[in-house]
């Protein structure tokens, strides 16, 4: 019986390591935002931040910097879409599973 725990808990664990921490779609107007750096900005009008967070492990086990990136820019690019933007800029490092970003729009 124990073996069957185990094995169920091993299965259930690895379900959940190659499920990441993508939980997030992007939308499809979020399709169209794109990250660019501050420089590109600078005739933009900004909108606004947002801050996205995902989760950057499961119990002791830590997700990929990239993978946490990935999800945090969904995040971001869906936030921007909701905002009427079609930039963000990534104004802050991540750190536990957090970003800052910045929405503008730039095209009229």
């Amino acid at each position: 019986m124990y073996q069957i725990k185990q094995a169920f808990f091993i299965v259930m664990l690895g379900g959940f390591l190659l499920a990441g921490c993508s939980f997030n779609e992007p939308t499809e107007a979020s399709k169209q935002v794109m990250l660019v750096k501050d420089y590109n900005v600078t005739s933009c009008q900004k909108l606004g931040v947002t801050v996205a967070r995902v989760k950057d492990s499961l119990g002791a086990i830590k997700f990929s910097e990239d993978e946490v990136q990935e999800e945090l820019i969904v995040i971001a690019k869906n936030d921007a879409a909701e905002m009427g933007g079609d930039s963000i800029v990534a104004v802050s490092d991540v750190k536990g599973g957090v970003q800052k970003f910045a929405i503008y729009r730039c095209r009229k």
